[in-house]
């Protein structure tokens, strides 16, 4: 296999390392033990693969690996788990590695974004959870690296996003609901600082348009996202309008809450109140009654934003990518019986 073709992947793929490992064995990285790098010393050589050919490789001062940061990120958050683990299976098979970092917004005071890149020798970020008000938020304008934002947009050449179509998913699930015979239809949002609020706020407002329903703002209300805020609203707005047949919530989490104010309230579930979710996060088919929601292709979505670094590491100008919501229909919504 010898001869002036040989590139660092093959030396990776022999080693059986990554191509970020061996970049970092000829760098002399102190993260890298002595016998792995004598090991990729050892198959480089036998495979020809020359200091010479080593610098060309590395000429792009590239370290082939990737950053995905999230806010206020916990072991528990099984959404997020499950696009880093896309993020970071599609990267491997890029030849990249990957680490996950987690801030806070008080993080984010202290620690800029743009030392990231560097300090931890990443080529390029994948960012989710940002709200509109973060430090890091306000400082993405002025960000000189590959980045691929989580259901966020912003206006840098460098910065791409990827998302699920937020409008179009709560749309599809007042539009269920509307369909089952309801035509008082509250909404639990989440916060004002998160940019998909408004995008689902837009998406319930169509539906109901869309089906000549009278827009009620009363009916709508915050849940900031949270288990807690999710029952809390949906008690307040049951109490409050007794005309309510159904609620739909901007997060599976609030949904989750607000069934469990439903019930706590001697209502049941669909019977007496519909709800609907967003996000199809695990925790939905084992609640009782099984929750409806709003199913954002995770998979998808953490493949796609490690493609797009790749991309634009390669070259290519950032793009947004918007991925189809899908409604998944189980048993807290249903036909009203005439």
């Amino acid at each position: 296999m010898q001869g002036k073709n040989i590139t660092i992947r093959d030396v990776a793929k022999k080693a059986g390392v990554s191509i970020s490992t061996v970049s970092r064995a000829f760098n002399k990285y102190e993260d890298i033990s002595e016998s792995t790098r004598e090991h990729i010393l050892k198959i480089a050589a036998e495979l020809g693969y020359h200091p010479n050919i080593v610098a060309k490789s590395l000429s792009a001062n590239r370290n082939y690996r990737m950053a995905i940061i999230v806010e206020d990120y916990m072991p528990d958050d099984y959404a997020t788990y499950e696009i880093f683990m896309a993020f970071r299976s599609e990267l491997s098979e890029q030849g990249y590695e990957s680490i996950i970092l987690s801030t806070t917004t008080d993080i984010q005071k202290v620690e800029n974004l743009s030392k990231i890149p560097h300090e931890k020798q990443v080529d390029g970020v994948f960012i989710l959870g940002l709200k509109m008000t973060d430090e890091y938020f306000k400082q993405l304008e002025s960000f000189k690296y590959p980045c691929v934002l989580y259901d966020i947009s912003i206006k840098n050449d460098l910065c791409s996003s990827v998302g699920v179509d937020n409008v179009k998913g709560a749309a599809k699930a007042v539009e269920h609901l509307i369909e089952q015979g309801h035509e008082k239809i509250a909404f639990i949002n989440g916060h004002e600082d998160a940019q998909v609020s408004y995008e689902r706020l837009d998406g319930y407002y169509l539906a109901l348009a869309r089906q000549g329903l009278l827009i009620d703002k009363n009916l709508v209300i915050s849940g900031g996202f949270s288990f807690d805020g999710g029952k809390e609203a949906a008690v307040k707005l049951i109490g409050e309008h007794k005309e309510v047949t159904a609620i739909f919530c901007a997060s599976d989490l609030m949904a989750c809450g607000a069934m469990e104010g439903i019930k706590e309230m001697g209502l049941c579930i669909p019977e007496d109140i519909a709800v609907v979710g967003f996000d199809d996060i695990n925790i939905c088919e084992y609640v009782t009654p099984k929750l409806t929601t709003i199913r954002q292709e995770r998979d998808k979505i953490g493949r796609t934003a490690a493609l797009q670094l790749v991309e634009m590491i390669n070259g290519k100008s950032p793009a947004r990518s918007i991925i189809e919501p899908k409604l998944i229909v189980r048993e807290s919504s249903v036909k009203i019986k005439k």
